[in-house]
């Protein structure tokens, strides 16, 4: 199982949820379903975060651990990581530095 985002030569990042459907329930066998009633949440949330259109929130990464043994830290670190990789910033316009090294 991966500990890390996952690149290819095009510059490609794996989301936070392809790596859980793809690491943990398909070769587990868990469909979405089986895994938000564990963890209490909608199967709607599961589905987000595997199509890539839901984070994952410091809850769910605890929720994610406890169910698949795992730690928080490991979902907390894959989303940050993605967050980080595929930010632009472009986005935050001129940003004069207040520290100089």
């Amino acid at each position: 199982m991966s500990t890390s985002t996952t690149t290819t030569a095009n510059g490609y990042y794996s989301t936070p949820g392809q790596i859980l459907d793809e690491e943990f329930l398909q070769p587990l066998g868990i469909s979405r379903y089986r895994l938000a009633k564990a963890i209490g949440v909608g199967e709607t949330a599961i589905g987000e975060i595997v199509n890539g259109k839901r984070r994952i929130s410091t809850a769910m990464a605890w929720r994610l651990s406890k169910a698949l043994g795992t730690t928080a830290e490991f979902w907390s670190n894959l989303q940050n990581d993605y967050d980080l990789l595929t930010f632009d910033p472009t986005s935050l316009g001129d940003i004069r530095p207040l520290v100089t090294a």
